[in-house]
């Protein structure tokens, strides 16, 4: 195993974790309108969606040769990631509160967000066609990708449910709760404008 490529595979994640896409902001803002409690079911769906990502990528050479797929794939996250953006810039925390809802997503959600994540699709491909053959090439650069990359997430993940959680009362507060989900909603807007430039991304 190359350990400059581990190195250089865990400054990607580093970077890629701190821009704020759709799981860290959902993880965020769940937390934050239905305490921390309420996204185990959601990111343990997301960590599940995310091998499912990685393994489809990587076994299935139907979806890796079709370049229509992937520019398909790429349109309907785009639309998902739009939709998300819309959607916690017009939120209204408070009357989540009002109406005593315990938790909103779990871990369906989680599953199939991974599968409309424009940002998880272009985020794997660039990983998996640049790290398998110096991470050990075959089943162990894969395994040594997808453990590094599910662990590193998944705390990532964890990391905003804690950071939502200790705003919960900022949250709640009509105006700062409204700001916060404005300003959610706006980062993701910004995403979906570097992907509409970048354009889809093939291995």
């Amino acid at each position: 195993m190359d350990g400059v490529a581990l190195v250089e595979l865990l400054t990607i994640i580093g970077i890629g974790l701190l821009i704020p896409g759709p799981n860290g902001l959902t993880c965020f803002a769940h937390s934050g309108l239905f305490g921390k409690r309420s996204n185990i079911t959601l990111i343990v769906g997301m960590a599940v969606g995310f091998l499912t990502v990685n393994y489809l990528l990587v076994y299935c050479d139907s979806l890796n040769e079709s370049q229509g797929a992937l520019v398909i794939l790429h349109w309907i996250g785009m639309i998902f990631l739009l939709f998300m953006a819309i959607a916690m810039f017009r939120t209204n925390p408070s009357k989540f509160k009002a109406s005593e809802i315990e938790s909103a997503l779990g871990f369906k959600a989680g599953v199939l967000m991974q599968f409309v994540n424009g940002k998880e699709w272009a985020f794997v491909i660039i990983i998996m066609t640049q790290f398998i053959e110096p991470l050990g090439s075959g089943l162990v650069g894969i395994a040594t990708i997808m453990l590094v990359t599910l662990v590193t997430c998944t705390t990532a993940m964890i990391l905003w449910t804690i950071l939502g959680d200790k705003l919960t009362e900022t949250f709640s507060d009509d105006a700062r709760g409204k700001l916060i989900m404005k300003i959610c909603g706006s980062l993701l807007g910004l995403l979906w404008i570097v992907f509409l430039i970048q354009g889809p991304q093939f291995s």
